[in-house]
């Protein structure tokens, strides 16, 4: 087995499918992971208490990074790590936004606060039709976003922007840059800008956990799709991405498994069992 001790898997377009469900063959190959002593993680952009249940049902997934890394709790759902918002950038950050209408998202806890306008009618502000569930399962629907954020601005794991205009997205996204560097910013998908702590990070959560469990970087796998996985990809000894990954992952990757829709993460796994695979 080609020397892997921890593989760290994104959820959403990479593990699951567009549909968001679980095959079987890709619930056998990380059960088969796990049977053979390797470390799975799940990392996701999600907060804990969204996480899918087909993956957290899955006996031996004993860490999870979640909100981009803002935070991760072990198996019994224990937030080990966490960083928040910083107060004043998130006072900052609204007042940037002040002047334009948007759908925001505020994760406070492992849960999800979402404007009540998205929740109402999710696809139409962009979500696809197999996420309409999720998008309602949301912990509280706030009629007015900004005021509930500003009132929970010491609790904040991460707050998100959904905007289906590509051009207002990149203005914001500029704009805030520009104005300050204590966030982490990035997208789990083309219509959201989520922001975290600057010390947040998929890759900075895989660094600590690995610190804690005394696992080398060379040891370890990650897999993902979306620019949010990219800064793991490129750190880990082994970074994959799917056949739909972004062009950020597929840049840093090492190798190009099959798509979500086509069981990649049983592709990869297969990989790390292989004896004729090198790394």
């Amino acid at each position: 087995m080609n020397s892997i001790k921890l593989l760290a898997l994104d959820i959403d377009g990479t593990t699951m499918r567009n549909n968001n469900t679980l095959s079987a063959k890709v619930r056998q190959s990380i059960e088969k992971a796990i049977a053979n002593g390797i470390i799975v993680v799940v990392a996701s952009g999600r907060p804990y208490g969204t996480m899918p249940k087909q993956i957290l049902e899955i006996e031996g997934i004993d860490y999870v990074i979640a909100s981009n890394g803002s935070a991760v709790y072990d198996k019994n759902g224990k937030c080990i790590r966490r960083f928040l918002l910083d107060e004043n950038e998130v006072v900052k950050l609204l007042g940037i936004i002040e002047p334009y209408d948007l759908i925001l998202e505020a994760f406070i806890d492992g849960l999800t606060y979402t404007d009540k306008r998205y929740s109402d009618d999710p696809i139409k502000y962009g979500c696809h039709e197999d996420y309409v569930d999720y998008v309602r399962s949301a912990h509280g629907h706030i009629e007015d976003m900004k005021s509930f954020i500003l009132e929970h601005k010491a609790e904040l794991d991460s707050i998100e922007i959904i905007e289906h205009n590509p051009a207002v997205l990149k203005m914001l996204w500029d704009k805030i840059e520009n104005n300050t560097d204590k966030f982490y910013i990035t997208s789990s998908t083309p219509d959201f800008m989520e922001f975290m702590d600057k010390n947040a990070g998929k890759a900075s959560a895989l660094k600590w956990l690995c610190n804690e469990l005394n696992i080398d970087k060379s040891s370890v796998a990650t897999c993902g799709n979306a620019d949010n996985d990219a800064d793991m990809i490129e750190w880990a000894g082994l970074g994959v991405a799917v056949q739909n990954a972004v062009k950020s992952c597929k840049q840093h990757a090492q190798l190009i498994v099959p798509s979500n829709e086509d069981d990649g993460v049983a592709a990869l796994i297969e990989k790390i069992f292989s004896p004729t695979y090198k790394f």
